[in-house]
């Protein structure tokens, strides 16, 4: 089995590296590898396998070994039968799923243990059925790509346009771990910067007997406390202050033991505020204007689908970004697995996080006028124009904006949330984006992405296209231009379309270099004096019938040299003015 790359990957256990760096235990065993399988229209099927897949690969891909679509009619049975290692067990045995889309109920020796929906978070089962013996793991998943009630993404029943295969089944790791009866639940860390201090929340099961919290930095430590009786507690770093940023991405780890349980993880001191500079409101990282130049990112594999094939893939993606001068990534639309979110955070690399939508489609006069014309919708009324006319679609929407904070509210490379893009799913934009603050008010929110703006949020964000480029007169909010570019260049042989996307196409890569340059220079760098603040070009690589990657979709063929694009950041920073 192959990645996209062209690199061998182990079939029997792939992306086996441990898969939440931020939180670690020292008991691991993975379960990634081949799978009994079944998809059928029989909910009660739980004997009859008649194929194998390869998890944590989507049914869809290519590295699944299946490679079938699949309908909202049919279940998707997964089936895994392992044995633990003698002197595993501690008192409790946990079963951790990363992602598995849509609707799932998990079954362990014939015991239901765990029931999720939803398809881009992470969740956890006890497995209080375990034997000393052969174990067995049922997974019934059923996937309605078109809901309009949980969150898809890009994800659609039939690939077209900009929007890509489903995501079907489980496409996240699986893994176990042993810990005693009363767990940490979480690492909740907050960088009080301009304090140089850092505060820790370690969310607990049980009474507080004794702990420990050490912090350590390149390798020596540098603080030792204790938790206090709400099982947090304050550290001073003015001894060894190292603030983060993409140019010196400095790192702390940190390891707290409570009870009988311990755990180990890193954070990292930034900050993430706006500030005045030359007229102009503008992002600023640790309190200094900083411009952000960054790329869009789907996050999809030609053979893995959502699902990374390998973590060498992750970590050259993020390199070959940094090669190219970029200190930004926008995640479009979908919450991707803890290890990339840590090669960025120790590779540095700011990353744009976006919220993932659900509803229906927004209607096709509105996606096809946006982008010229200035159109007023009322996202408190008419939900209907913006695919968000389902009510329980709204509230799982609202749900799930807490569970996604939840889950990344630690990860140091996160400066900016993106609530909504471009009207897909939106609604009460204004009063979401206050809720979206109150539950992280250590971020910045793009409230809405592109356009269908209520004035609410951190940015004045655009998607620009098919005009010169140009930023809004706002003058309380960051200027962004959050979308631009997209040039299409087909590489025969390495994409399964031959279709021209809707955006500029060139023949050649001195064609597209020429035209690249003159977008840089000529309209993205002379906006910096008039407040732009963030420019995210489109994109990093081909997706499926998209070839307006900077890269091939298997990531074969670069097709602008790093150097070029490096040439054309370096337009892109900010010039500190001197103090009077």
């Amino acid at each position: 089995m192959w990645t996209s790359e062209g690199k061998k990957i182990n079939r029997d256990q792939p992306l086996s590296e441990y898969p939440t760096p931020q939180f670690c235990r020292d008991s691991y065993i993975s379960l990634n590898g081949p799978w009994e399988f079944a998809l059928d229209e029989d909910p009660s099927n739980h004997d009859s396998f008649t194929d194998e897949i390869v998890v944590p690969f989507a049914v869809e891909t290519l590295l699944s070994g299946v490679t079938k679509r699949v309908s909202a009619k049919q279940v998707m049975h997964y089936r895994k039968r392992f044995t633990l290692p003698f002197g595993f067990k501690k008192d409790r045995v946990l079963l951790h799923f990363e992602a598995v889309d849509q609707v799932c109920d998990v079954y362990l020796n014939g015991v239901k243990i765990a029931h999720h929906e939803g398809g881009y978070l992470p969740f956890a089962a006890d497995c209080m059925e375990l034997k000393q013996g052969e174990n067995e793991i049922l997974v019934d998943v059923w996937d309605d790509t078109d809901s309009v009630v949980f969150p898809r993404g890009k994800q659609c029943s039939r690939s077209r346009g900009i929007w890509y295969t489903s995501t079907s089944g489980i496409w996240g790791s699986v893994w176990l771990e042993s810990v005693p009866n009363e767990v940490i639940q979480n690492l909740v860390i907050t960088p009080l910067f301009d304090e140089k201090k850092v505060r820790i929340q370690v969310p607990f099961e049980g009474k507080l007997l004794r702990s420990s919290v050490v912090v350590s930095f390149g390798g020596k430590d540098i603080v030792t406390d204790s938790l206090d009786e709400n099982f947090s507690c304050v550290l001073d770093l003015s001894s060894a202050f190292h603030p983060w940023s993409p140019e010196t991405p400095a790192l702390y780890d940190i390891r707290v033991s409570v009870n009988f349980d311990q755990v180990s993880g890193y954070f990292a001191m930034r900050k993430f505020s706006s500030v005045e500079f030359n007229g102009h409101r503008v992002f600023a990282l640790n309190n200094k204007p900083y411009f952000l130049s960054g790329v869009l990112d789907q996050g999809y594999y030609p053979d893995g689908g959502l699902t990374p094939p390998s973590d060498v893939t992750m970590k050259n993606d993020i390199r070959l970004l940094k090669d190219m001068g970029f200190n930004t990534i926008r995640k479009h639309i979908k919450i991707t697995n803890m290890r990339w979110y840590y090669h960025c955070d120790r590779m540095g690399m700011i990353v744009v996080q976006d919220f993932v939508n659900s509803g229906a489609p927004v209607k096709p006069h509105l996606f096809l006028l946006a982008p010229f014309v200035h159109l007023k919708i009322d996202d408190t009324k008419q939900y209907d124009l913006l695919g968000s006319g389902s009510e329980e679609g709204r509230e799982f929407f609202e749900e799930e904006m807490e569970r996604v904070v939840a889950h990344l509210y630690s990860v140091p490379c996160i400066a900016v949330w993106t609530l909504f893009n471009e009207g897909w799913g939106q609604f009460d934009s204004v009063r979401l984006t206050e809720r979206l603050r109150s539950l992280d008010p250590t971020r910045l929110i793009d409230s809405c992405s592109g356009w269908f703006d209520h004035g609410a949020g951190d940015f004045a964000s655009r998607h620009q296209y098919f005009r010169k480029l140009r930023v809004d007169e706002d003058p309380t909010r960051i200027r962004a231009i959050t979308e631009f570019g997209a040039y299409s260049h087909i590489c025969e042989g390495h994409t399964d379309t031959k279709k021209r996307t809707f955006y500029k196409y060139y023949r050649d890569k001195g064609r597209l270099k020429k035209a690249l340059e003159a977008l840089y220079q000529k309209q993205v760098a002379p906006l910096l004096k008039e407040g732009l603040s963030m420019a995210i070009l489109t994109q990093f690589a081909d997706v499926e019938q998209e070839t307006n990657g900077l890269v091939t979709a298997d990531r074969r063929i670069v097709k602008i040299e790093r150097r070029d694009i490096a040439a054309l950041n370096k337009l892109l920073r900010f010039e500190e003015t001197p103090h009077d």
